[in-house]
């Protein structure tokens, strides 16, 4: 199963209308078209530093007297990094914009996980809150002000 972040707007009506789910781990399409990826999501600080470090790698195989092999070798290396980090990039820039993650779902797929994530914010909706005298701090439930 693939695990997702959930991220809504806080400004929206109905903050799941417009949620963007982004999937935890690797992006294999990061990997394969790591600077056009970065502009298709407006990464523009992601894009120029892709552009830096591919200057960096064809000014240090040039420095090393390397061939295409060390060429290969560096793109690759940078392809898997950029790959490794491109969805943590995008949850960075959604948060500066004011987005929230307000949940973690898993699915086979990415629709699985929207249903999931869906049926699950539906359910909380209809959820009967807690009275605050009822909520206890205790070191079960991890609260920070416990004594």
């Amino acid at each position: 199963m693939k695990v997702y972040t959930v991220h809504t707007h806080p400004g929206d009506a109905d903050p799941m209308e417009n949620a963007i789910l982004i999937r935890e781990g690797f992006n294999f399409s990061a990997f394969l078209l790591s600077g056009l990826w970065a502009l298709y999501h407006r990464l523009w600080l992601g894009f120029f530093g892709l552009v830096a470090v591919s200057f960096l790698c064809t000014f240090a195989v040039e420095l090393f007297d390397g061939g295409p092999e060390m060429d290969f070798a560096l793109a690759l290396v940078t392809g898997i990094g950029f790959g490794l980090i491109a969805n943590d990039l995008r949850r960075r820039k959604l948060a500066a914009k004011g987005w929230k993650m307000v949940d973690i779902v898993a699915g086979h797929d990415e629709t699985d996980a929207e249903h999931r994530c869906f049926e699950r914010s539906k359910n909380s909706r209809l959820r009967v809150p807690h009275s605050a005298a009822a909520l206890t701090s205790t070191p079960s439930t991890g609260s920070p002000s416990y004594p």
